[in-house]
């Protein structure tokens, strides 16, 4: 009784300290982005553009990051957590990131530096091209994959209604499914006490 009104009391706190942290996970995440998008412009190797930086700066550091965030959250609430809590503070504080790195992401692009993520397509398709010819792919099938690449570059700049729904229903639905993998990890249940037992 005593630890679920310690418990109770810390509540106001966690959610605090979700909603902090969810705030940090989405700079993290977007200045991470920024970072992996400029030097993706520079740039040489295909392979280095669209495999190594993205596994460095969106899936690594981001992984680092977010093992920090849920070992904190779990001391916070007494170093244990059942599942379902850890479930919900785990989808809260990345829906908040990736929700916060997403506006900050629009913002960025489309009002501070508009030209940043043509450049990089650009830059993308160059070196795909030149990837291509090096495995004596022939023209018609490069300019077929090119033009591949520009209808998936038109779809993700779209910005209307169905289609940021759309993006939110699959970011939720991965985030969701990122969590329970992340809950089952970090979950500690509260060890067994004779005075757990009913008398």
């Amino acid at each position: 009784m005593e630890q679920q009104i310690i418990q109770e009391e810390k509540k106001p706190k966690i959610y605090e300290e979700i909603v902090k942290y969810g705030l940090i996970l989405g700079v993290v995440f977007f200045v991470l982005g920024l970072v992996s998008l400029y030097l993706m412009q520079s740039a040489d190797s295909f392979i280095v553009m669209t495999m190594v930086y993205p596994v460095i700066f969106q899936l690594l550091i981001p992984l680092i990051v977010v093992i920090f965030i849920c070992k904190y959250l779990r001391k916070q609430i007494g170093g244990y957590w059942t599942f379902k809590q850890a479930l919900k503070s785990i989808f809260l504080v990345f829906f908040i990131g990736w929700l916060f790195s997403y506006g900050l992401n629009l913002v960025y692009t489309k009002l501070i530096d508009n030209t940043i993520t043509e450049k990089m397509q650009d830059h993308m398709k160059e070196n795909f091209v030149t990837f291509m010819k090096k495995q004596n792919v022939d023209d018609e099938k490069i300019d077929k994959e090119v033009a591949k690449l520009d209808e998936q570059f038109a779809k993700q700049t779209q910005l209307s209604a169905p289609t940021v729904f759309k993006n939110v229903t699959i970011a939720i639905s991965i985030i969701f499914v990122i969590a329970l993998i992340f809950a089952a990890i970090f979950k500690r249940e509260r060890p067994l006490t004779f005075d757990s037992f009913p008398a």
